[in-house]
């Protein structure tokens, strides 16, 4: 299972406690991809593209910014993203075939309780899940969806506690999002 650490951009700029972790990463780590969780791109549609290219000189940036257009998605491609995670809620004007046709990077959905919808209307290449293994073992629908869509497609978690690395193996995910200040924690199991 793909650990991948997962940085969380609530602001403008990297803190400095964030700035030394990936140095950390950066001589540490032979994985180059890193997730991005942009919180202010998500929220006031603000990305931190400067961020993003800063990051790509020495890791494969995925991001996760809340694009609203196929032009945002088109400059997070610029700024050095190799994969985009998409939401729901802000595609109204995003056709995933029209990115297919401009990039042969990796398109990711979130997971909400459409997941099939999603992937038959959108066709991502995998999903991203930011519910808590509690959240699903309480949904049965939800995790019957999980447990469908990962063996069809990428399927990649956000988990904050080591002890459920097992569960989200038993669902047959590919890999989890783990915040990069206990990446290392993870990787000893």
């Amino acid at each position: 299972m793909k650990l991948i650490p997962l940085l969380t951009l609530d602001s403008r700029n990297l803190a400095d406690d964030q700035s030394k972790l990936l140095d950390d990463l950066t001589k540490n780590n032979s994985e180059k991809t890193i997730y991005v969780l942009d919180l202010y791109g998500i929220n006031k549609d603000k990305p931190n593209l400067n961020t993003y290219q800063k990051l790509s000189r020495d890791f494969d940036p995925w991001i996760d910014s809340g694009p609203r257009t196929i032009g945002d998605i088109v400059d997070n491609f610029l700024a050095g993203a190799t994969a985009v995670t998409l939401r729901k809620e802000y595609l109204s004007k995003i056709d995933v075939a029209q990115i297919r046709e401009i990039s042969e990077n990796k398109i990711y959905m979130n997971l909400d309780s459409n997941g099939l919808e999603i992937l038959k209307y959108y066709d991502p290449d995998g999903l991203v899940n930011f519910k808590t293994r509690e959240e699903i073992e309480h949904d049965l629908e939800l995790n019957y969806l999980l447990k469908q869509i990962a063996s069809k497609r990428d399927v990649f978690s956000y988990e904050r506690d080591v002890k459920n690395i097992t569960y989200w193996k038993h669902c047959g995910i590919k890999g989890l999002l783990i915040d990069i200040n206990k990446i290392q924690e993870f990787k000893k199991i």
